[in-house]
């Protein structure tokens, strides 16, 4: 509703004192959703990736505060570790994984060359280009993991596409066009992430790579 009412590129966020509670609200669920994971391994690493996502979002959506992006932006790297450490023990080498991990890291690299000038102007190339590093892993890694469904790799992909609106939006065009699409593929991107882990699992599943 409040993206009918607004101009084309106006702010989404900030409107109303209730919105970071509300926009944090869906991975705090996924969270305690994740607390019911059949394999504990895989839920260590996914509750607090959830729960540092939803503070990403509520520092996100409070623009006044002039460091909330760059601590937005450092919850969500620490989000993408501990979704790592939830992939990595389930990656397996495959020519369809490594030729998805090779256009991931042509896309990361094209990304940072496309922000660089506004990277430079805000002074933020180091912490983007870390977060871009650390995002493009995480995605190559949900392409590599073995799980009964491709719902999580499609989730990284659209966590990827969802950051890269953010930096056009903030990096390159410098509005909130693109606010959106940001939100829905940011949305589906966690559904499909924490879905992907547990459909088709037990609890006495072993990692794949045993």
């Amino acid at each position: 509703m409040l993206a009918l009412r607004s101009p084309p590129g106006d702010a989404l966020t900030g409107h109303w004192v209730g919105q970071p509670a509300f926009k944090a609200a869906m991975a705090v669920l996924l969270a305690v959703a994740a607390a019911a994971h059949p394999i504990l391994r895989e839920a260590r690493w996914l509750i607090p990736a959830l729960i540092l996502s939803a503070a990403g979002d509520w520092l996100l959506a409070i623009p006044w505060w002039e460091p909330s992006f760059v601590a937005g932006l450092t919850a969500f790297l620490l989000a993408h570790l501990c979704f790592l450490g939830a992939l990595l023990q389930l990656a397996v080498v495959s020519r369809g994984g490594l030729i998805g991990a090779g256009l991931v890291g042509v896309s990361c690299l094209a990304l940072l060359v496309w922000f660089w000038p506004g990277l430079s102007r805000e002074g933020m190339t180091v912490p983007v280009t870390v977060y871009v590093l650390v995002l493009g892993a995480m995605v190559c890694a949900a392409l590599l993991a073995k799980l009964p469904t491709r719902w999580t790799a499609l989730g990284a992909v659209f966590f990827a596409v969802s950051d890269a609106m953010i930096g056009a939006g903030k990096f390159v065009l410098g509005n909130e066009m693109l606010a959106v699409p940001i939100w829905w593929a940011y949305a589906a991107a966690q559904l499909l992430i924490t879905a992907g882990f547990f459909f088709g699992r037990s609890g006495g599943e072993q990692p794949a790579l045993d």
